[in-house]
């Protein structure tokens, strides 16, 4: 069956969608991915997918429909939208002429089951042997993150986070300062520490000890950086789900996210907020905070400090 997956946005959400697409591969299907330039980076490096389609974004309304009618998607035997939007689902009417089995399908749902990519697995029709995150790291990248770390043991942090080509959510961040704290805090107890994010990041960031690889890295390599890491911390942002993927111990900060929504349990160690409006998201687009926006504020350093030191001792 010749099958269109539409997944465009984020990079960490795609990540989340890859076991659905994996298991359509597996059961013999041939497999489209219609992405935007976030996720692009997943969808390029998964096997058996037969094609890739960027669609552009942000961009305003004209854009997109005169790109819909250069691009027009005809000749599936299905559509999948692996999404909540209702004005995607509609869209994909219109540009592909058939009806997709979306999230954004009241018929169907979205945030049905928990957490996400089982709820992709769903929606796309199949059974995943495993929910972990598929992000096949080259020999190439490996070596290249080994060229920054040498041999001996390391720590990394993600500071920064939660901004992509659609949106920025400050909110998922916790403050620099406390961050600057745990990276003390791990150095003290002998481990060295590489920070990563985007270029967008880098300035932010610099204000944590450590050494600042931001922007100088691929999601490839980043992923090879923490694949290789004694252990991971950051805000729940794609480095998070990077760890996952590459199986490495990662203590993930949650305020206004919901950690049973985005990941399997057990495959990390979350530190969440403590305000009674927390969590407020869960698998949509954030409808703006209504509280004091200070969920993330309200996760203690010592909290952070005292879990990874339990981590550490494992």
């Amino acid at each position: 069956m010749k099958i269109l997956v539409v997944k465009t946005h984020a990079f960490g959400d795609s990540l989340l969608a890859t076991p659905a697409v994996a298991g359509l591969i597996a059961a013999g299907d041939r497999v489209t991915v219609l992405t935007g330039p976030s996720s692009l980076p997943v969808w390029k490096r998964m096997s058996g997918i037969e094609g890739l389609v960027q669609s552009p974004a942000p961009c305003s309304a004209a854009k997109l429909l005169w790109w819909s009618l250069l691009n027009m998607q005809r000749g599936f035997d299905r559509v999948i939208h692996l999404g909540s939007s209702a004005g995607a689902f509609r869209w994909l009417g219109f540009l592909t002429g058939k009806k997709a089995l979306s999230g954004g399908d009241r018929k169907i749902g979205f945030g049905i089951v928990r957490p996400a990519a089982r709820d992709y697995c769903r929606i796309a029709g199949v059974q995943c042997s495993s929910l972990k995150p598929i992000f096949p790291v080259a020999r190439s990248e490996f070596d290249a993150a080994r060229r920054h770390t040498g041999s001996e043991p390391y720590v990394v942090l993600a500071p920064g986070g939660a901004r992509n080509v659609r949106d920025f959510v400050p909110l998922k961040r916790w403050p620099m300062s406390r961050w600057a704290e745990v990276s003390l805090y791990l150095q003290a107890e002998g481990c060295r520490v590489f920070l990563v994010g985007g270029e967008q990041d880098k300035e932010e960031i610099s204000s944590v000890t450590g050494i600042n690889l931001a922007g100088r890295l691929s999601w490839g390599e980043t992923a090879a950086l923490v694949s290789g890491a004694s252990l991971f911390s950051g805000n729940d942002s794609g480095p998070a789900h990077l760890a996952v993927a590459g199986d490495t111990p990662a203590l993930v900060l949650f305020g206004p996210t919901d950690p049973d929504s985005l990941y399997e349990k057990g495959s990390i160690v979350p530190v969440c907020g403590t305000v009674s409006c927390s969590p407020c998201y869960a698998n949509s687009v954030f409808p703006g905070c209504t509280g004091d926006e200070d969920c993330m504020i309200s996760i203690d350093t010592e909290r952070v400090i005292h879990a990874l030191e339990e981590m550490l001792q494992r």
